[in-house]
């Protein structure tokens, strides 16, 4: 460990000649701190002989004449627009749907519709989410809307293909034949 007091070396260090005065840190060496910063003072006027994790805590603080101290301040953080959120809800719907995991979705249809419900992409994946969970009733309520909204486009044209079959056409939701059968007395 360093101390304040140089030591004496031996004669002949350094090729034979005087070896020179090598100064060693004092009380204030602090590695983290820069060799720029001013030493730290104690409250005595002293350095001080230790760093702590407190140490520059005051430089955090608004100054006193910030006519924002006694506000609350708070991050700026940039909300999406409803646009941002739909088209990213929309892509990741669609990467759902690709890899076939409806629930997920579904959920995220349902997010978008929220946000915009006049867009015919968000119905086309509500519907086709709905399709392959079996809610065949819902499944046709987004295709008609599908074909209500975007007609001439490529999922409008598969939406009134789908409304024309048979399965979608006079499907109901699985969830809904929840009653209880009535038994037959002979």
């Amino acid at each position: 460990m360093p101390s304040k007091t140089t030591p004496t070396l031996p004669e002949g260090t350094y090729n034979g000649a005087e070896s020179p005065a090598i100064p060693l840190p004092g009380d204030d060496f602090d590695p983290v701190r820069s060799p720029d910063d001013p030493a730290p003072a104690a409250a005595n006027g002293q350095p001080e002989e230790s760093s702590s994790s407190l140490s520059g805590l005051v430089n955090l603080l608004p100054p006193p004449d910030d006519d924002q101290s006694s506000k609350k301040r708070k991050l700026a953080v940039k909300e999406p627009t409803h646009q941002e959120a739909v088209s990213k809800d929309i892509e990741v719907g669609g990467y759902y749907i690709e890899t076939k995991n409806w629930k997920a979705a579904l959920s995220r249809f349902e997010s978008a519709v929220v946000l915009d419900p006049e867009n015919p992409d968000v119905y086309w994946g509500l519907a086709e989410a709905n399709r392959h969970l079996g809610n065949l009733a819902d499944a046709r309520a987004n295709y008609q809307k599908v074909a209500e909204y975007d007609p001439d486009s490529h999922h409008g044209k598969e939406a009134i293909k789908a409304l024309k079959e048979p399965e979608i056409a006079n499907g109901k939701n699985a969830a809904v034949s929840l009653a209880p059968a009535t038994v037959t007395q002979q």
